[in-house]
């Protein structure tokens, strides 16, 4: 039974490629909206899974669960134990969980994407590891962002709504972060990693660096040298682990760049492709095609339907 105020479950996947990797469990979109966040009531999409939400993990994304009502029995990397509210659980990148609610379950889940966590310069340290957190008074902090998010999240868009959503996902952070370096003093940290931690270390640490550097169209080789690693080393753990190649992770952070830019943005086509790196707009349109079967102006011509 887990005990304690809070437990931080190192991210550990006996069998990473046979785990499922979902952006919204149950749904088979490929990613995130340009929003790069998430925000829904906990029990809708459980309710129709019948409270049994089954084995999965995210890329790309950390989600938070406030659990305000009820209870469930949670598996979060081979751990068992049962969540009664108020309980807050931040659910690390591939992390395999699963859960079993009850009925009366209520809350929130909050989908973050790493991507729009770098943009708002968040301290992704704090969101990094799995977390269990019971404490009543942190809990009820943090949830109070939680639910102003979702009720943020829930508005018509408008020149605030990007404002108001990066001022409370950053309040939300900086509690977590609070709260993991207070328990950092009462808690020993192990420097023994198994290889399956490692290789998810290097994931994240590569993810960041994609998010950070996109627009540079940097190698494999380039990033792998600066994680500290070879490149058919770096290619290998993100076969592992995602099933794709390095290169195809970069390209996939690039072209949901590119869809931003042309959905929320009135920048002529050549402009977006010399910001995020291209050689020239043809070069750029290939890309884009080659991704997703429409040229850019196809694309935005869609988006602004």
């Amino acid at each position: 039974m887990h005990q304690g105020t809070s437990t931080t479950l190192n991210p550990v996947t006996d069998q990473p490629h046979s785990i499922p990797v979902v952006h919204y469990y149950g749904e088979q979109g490929s990613g995130f909206t340009p929003d790069l966040l998430h925000c829904e009531v906990l029990s809708i999409r459980s309710r129709e899974h019948k409270f049994t939400i089954k084995p999965h993990r995210h890329h790309g994304l950390t989600q938070v669960f406030f659990v305000h009502n009820g209870r469930g029995e949670a598996n979060i990397d081979g751990e068992s134990f049962e969540v009664v509210a108020p309980t807050v659980l931040v659910i690390g990148e591939l992390c395999v969980h699963d859960f079993l609610w009850s009925a009366d379950v209520e809350g929130y889940v909050l989908s973050l994407s790493h991507s729009l966590l770098e943009q708002l310069g968040s301290h992704q340290t704090a969101l990094a590891n799995t977390d269990v957190i019971e404490d009543t008074a942190i809990c009820k902090e943090l949830g109070e962002y939680v639910h102003a998010l979702h009720r943020e999240y829930q508005r018509p868009v408008d020149n605030q709504r990007a404002l108001s959503l990066g001022s409370l996902i950053n309040l939300l952070v900086l509690t977590l972060e609070r709260h993991r370096q207070s328990q950092q003093g009462s808690s020993n940290q192990h420097d023994d990693k198994s290889p399956q931690q490692r290789s998810s270390q290097y994931l994240q640490r590569f993810n960041q660096l994609v998010n950070r550097d996109f627009a540079l169209q940097r190698t494999v080789e380039s990033y792998a040298t600066e994680i500290g690693v070879t490149a058919p080393h770096l290619n290998a753990v993100c076969k592992q682990q995602l099933g794709k190649n390095a290169l195809a992770l970069v390209h996939e952070r690039l072209l949901l760049e590119c869809c931003r830019r042309l959905s929320y943005t009135i920048q002529p086509i050549s402009i977006i492709a010399d910001q995020l790196g291209f050689a020239d707009p043809a070069y750029f349109t290939r890309f884009f095609k080659r991704h997703t079967g429409q040229s850019p102006k196809q694309y935005r011509q869609q988006s602004e339907a």
